[in-house]
């Protein structure tokens, strides 16, 4: 009988009610009992909402805010992203869930195991972190990456979400690139570009799309493309994907070149030659024999093309001061993981180190830090070789798998992602914070698993 009367619906609302008006009543005696009135709705919502439905939501709802960045942040506070605020409640739902598929989550063993230990080592070595607030951050930004993964090796278990991830990538990367186009064009930027802070002779039409740097625009550009022209070459009407392949083509190398990134020019041409000749095969040569002449005619005698080539050559061959100061970085970056005796001065403390170095003096400000621009170095400088050792294993084990794709036909895309990727590791100042880099390594890893699977099943 009792067992009918709990489940009456009628009962149920009036119990809440009951509780709600209580916790109000004592509320004006005990003014923190108010707070227990917000949780007893959230634990009615988590009773009775399809929780797995709202992870499924969640995730594409983090996913752009990875995208958008400080764009969707708390107003004067650009550090505390929407990204950020939502990383525990997915972290909490997805544990409430306890609807975990194990079956294809054991297909990342490895990878679990390998980030586990990265974050781990990083943990230990803020025993010996000369600042372990610096220290602190850096293990945090790990564990973003490691969430990163874990969302990816959830979600992404099917066409139906490759597919939509596909789109979404398009959307953002096209975002981007109209963005990039109007800074270029007019010189005209969004609110928190780097653009409107660092002035230069070249920095007022340097794009940064919805980025700080110019150079981190660069390579969010090379390591989305592949993803944004595959998906447009795949339309159905192919004519007009193929229409629009070849103008986001021609916008992203104009917009690339602009950003004056060698990396990310080489690692654009990488991929763009890549596509071409994977997408027209034998036919592609011809292609390109037919149409030399033309781009020749517009790279010589056309003020666009004139432009272009000057931006080029220029940037491989006026940045001398650039490429000696990093080369001096690299040498103070070994004599950090020499003097450490190889584990590393503690996780986040290599910034500040190499500013010591370069100026000759400790400062005690946290804030005075100087990055090393390789991210490989810094982390056998920060958390050691057996850290590091973790850290090279997961992109090792991701390209030894990538040769196991066997012939399938998409083996490309992980290939220029992971290509991508490394270009941005010695290009940029840091990648522990560049989320969209991990993220798309993350993806790259799924859709390897993805395909072999598919592979598999149809042997």
């Amino acid at each position: 009988m009792s067992t009918n009367k709990l489940k009456n619906p009628t009962l149920i609302k009036f119990c809440y009610i009951a509780i709600g008006g209580a916790l109000g009543i004592l509320g004006a005696l005990l003014p923190w009992m108010y707070a227990i009135i917000p949780l007893l709705c959230i634990g009615i919502a988590v009773y009775y909402v399809d929780i797995k439905k709202i992870v499924e939501i969640l995730f594409w709802v983090v996913v752009v805010a990875m995208f958008l960045g400080a764009y969707l942040s708390v107003p004067g506070h650009e550090s505390i992203y929407l990204f950020r605020l939502l990383l525990p409640i997915h972290v909490f739902l997805l544990l409430i869930t306890q609807d975990f598929d194990i079956e294809n989550l054991k297909k990342y063993r490895a990878y679990f195991i390998l980030l586990l230990l990265y974050f781990v080592a990083s943990i230990l070595s803020l025993c010996w972190a000369g600042s372990v607030t610096l220290g602190i951050r850096y293990c945090y930004f790990i564990f973003e990456i490691c969430y990163l993964f874990v969302i990816c090796f959830y979600h992404l278990n099917s066409e139906k979400q490759f597919m939509r991830l596909f789109q979404l990538i398009t959307i953002f990367f096209s975002l981007n690139l109209v963005v990039g186009i109007i800074e270029t064009i007019l010189g005209w930027h969004l609110p928190l570009s780097g653009s409107n802070v660092y002035i230069t002779t070249t920095s007022q039409f340097q794009p940064t799309g919805f980025l700080f740097n110019t150079n981190d625009y660069a390579l969010l550009l090379a390591i989305l493309y592949p993803v944004a022209a595959n998906y447009l070459l795949e339309f159905k009407r192919k004519n007009l994907g193929l229409i629009l392949y070849i103008v986001v083509t021609v916008m992203t190398i104009y917009v690339v070149v602009s950003t004056y990134s060698r990396i990310g020019m080489l690692a654009i041409g990488i991929s763009i030659l890549t596509i071409f000749f994977f997408q027209f095969k034998e036919k592609g040569i011809i292609i390109c024999l037919l149409q030399a002449p033309i781009f020749l005619t517009i790279a010589v005698f056309s003020s666009f093309g004139k432009n272009l080539t000057d931006i080029i050559y220029s940037s491989f061959t006026g940045k001398g001061t650039s490429t000696s100061a990093r080369g001096h970085l690299y040498e103070l970056l070994i004599q950090i993981i020499q003097d450490s005796h190889f584990i590393g001065i503690g996780a986040g403390n290599v910034p500040r180190q190499l500013n010591t170095l370069l100026i000759g003096y400790a400062e005690d400000s946290s804030e005075a830090y100087v990055t090393g621009h390789n991210f490989w170095l810094e982390t056998i400088g920060n958390i050691g070789v057996i850290g590091f050792i973790f850290c090279i294993g997961i992109f090792t084990l991701y390209i030894i798998q990538l040769l196991y794709m066997k012939s399938s036909g998409k083996w490309h895309l992980p290939l220029l992602i992971w290509i991508s990727f490394m270009g941005a590791s010695i290009a940029l100042s840091t990648i522990l914070e560049k989320r969209f880099l991990w993220f798309m390594i993350a993806f790259g890893i799924c859709y390897i698993k993805y395909h072999s699977k598919k592979e598999i099943r149809n042997e």
